[in-house]
């Protein structure tokens, strides 16, 4: 399952999602990728993390973060916009139906059937926020391969917003940005491709527990 959290949800998840995403962050951007971006206490952070944004994670048993992607509404200065607006051919968006997606990171530690696993889910949580909210599109920043690991091999189609481009401050690697498009017929076709037909996203750990007060009540 993934969490959707937020900070204003996250006392509806046990242990600490929060700060567990921040530190899986660290350890994929910051020790294993090399990113020259802010860190307090092993947690990467930056400031398109506060209360707009929402954050997708997969946690194991124990409640660490192994999975997680950042999302951030438009309709307020974001990352691709602020940083990366150079990359981008087209006029890039200001609308609260279009977010942007950031931040995927799937811990490395783990075999890859379950990074594929994890991956997947969170392809899938995409698309079921999406609808749940009234989200449009999503759109972001990535490594041409990781378009293709995450979204292509999924079955979402990719409408790219400008060419590779490689960047001197990330080691001359190329990035491409992108965005994928929410509808019915999109997580229907992912649905079909992964396997997965289940819901994936979990809005609270204490779902259980409140629906049996509920009818005590």
């Amino acid at each position: 399952m993934i969490d959707c959290v937020s900070i204003e949800n996250a006392h509806m998840f046990k242990g600490n999602p929060l700060a567990s995403q921040h530190k899986l962050r660290y350890q994929s951007i910051i020790k294993r990728q090399g990113w020259d971006v802010p860190v307090v206490k092993d947690m990467e952070y930056d400031s398109y993390d506060n209360p707009a944004t929402t954050y997708l994670v997969w946690r194991d048993e124990n409640n660490v973060a192994r999975g997680v992607s950042r999302l951030y509404p438009t309709d307020r200065p974001y990352m691709l916009q602020e940083v990366f607006s150079h990359l981008v051919t087209e006029e890039l968006p200001n609308d609260v139906k279009i977010w942007e997606g950031s931040r995927f990171c799937v811990d490395e530690s783990l075999s890859p059937q379950m990074r594929r696993r994890i991956i997947q889910e969170l392809v899938l949580a995409y698309l079921e926020f999406g609808l749940d909210q009234g989200i449009e599109r999503y759109i972001g920043l990535m490594y041409p391969i990781y378009w293709r690991n995450i979204f292509t091999k999924a079955g979402w189609d990719i409408d790219f917003m400008g060419p590779e481009i490689r960047l001197e401050e990330d080691y001359g690697h190329a990035v491409r940005a992108g965005g994928v498009r929410v509808s019915e017929e999109n997580l229907f076709k992912v649905r079909e491709k992964t396997g997965i037909h289940h819901p994936v996203l979990n809005y609270s750990d204490y779902s259980d527990e409140i629906e049996k007060i509920t009818k005590v009540a």
